[in-house]
């Protein structure tokens, strides 16, 4: 099955992922995030739950690499990029009680893209974004969690037609924005910028209704543009 992807190189095609490609999904995942990445910006996967993903409790996008050169004549493809679209999420995962939403209201998670060093800069992180949401079913509320550390990660995410919604605990304890794309618009009555590094502020924000909704840079790097909401 194929899936449409930008052009983001001619050397690079798009396609749904399955259980034969675990061993490359799991290998790349351990590549792109490397030892340095801490579990507090990005949470580390099991091969398990790549499994369980590819076996039926969701759906996966990947990009992979042609090659180039006589080198790589009659190679098989790369896979240098993937995306995750959850469908079948633990009770610690829901993000219903955080939004208002009704408890069977379906809900489909943006669990995690990994992008190869020697591919990065070519907005294959936003790209895939884009491919999950076209994966999803109509009327799904779309989420996806992200450490307010990890600015790539929610500036995509915004850019996309994501919101903050909240900002909890998850992991482990560890500090997530819960953004939600669920097509609502809003008519802003006040905004206010600010750093992701304000935890406490934020929280008050979103508890009074407020939204994040815009990525801006300053002179102390990205900030959040929030929106009271009407």
């Amino acid at each position: 099955m194929s899936i449409d992807g930008p052009a983001a190189g001619d050397a690079l095609s798009w396609r749904a992922l399955g259980p034969p490609d675990l061993d490359a999904v799991y290998a790349l995942h351990r590549q792109a995030i490397g030892e340095a990445i801490r579990p507090e910006v990005v949470k580390p996967e099991t091969r398990d739950f790549f499994a369980g993903i590819l076996g039926g409790r969701g759906r996966m996008v990947g990009v992979f690499a042609d090659g180039d050169g006589a080198d790589r004549a009659g190679a098989e493809p790369e896979l240098v990029a993937y995306g995750v679209l959850q469908r079948v999420l633990p009770a610690y995962d829901d993000p219903r009680p955080h939004i208002g939403a009704p408890a069977d209201a379906p809900v489909a998670k943006l669990a995690g893209a990994s992008v190869a060093p020697a591919h990065r800069g070519q907005k294959l992180q936003r790209a895939l974004i884009a491919a999950r949401v076209r994966l999803a079913q109509p009327g799904d509320i779309l989420f996806a969690t992200s450490a307010p550390g990890n600015p790539a990660s929610w500036i995509n995410l915004l850019s996309e037609g994501f919101a903050i919604r909240a900002l909890v605990p998850y992991y482990g304890g560890h500090l997530r924005y819960l953004m939600v794309r669920d097509g609502t618009d809003i008519t802003p009555r006040d905004t206010r910028l600010m750093s992701p590094a304000d935890a406490e502020g934020q929280v008050a924000l979103l508890k009074a209704g407020w939204r994040g909704v815009a990525a801006r840079q300053g002179a102390e790097g990205a900030a959040i543009v929030y929106v009271s909401g009407g």
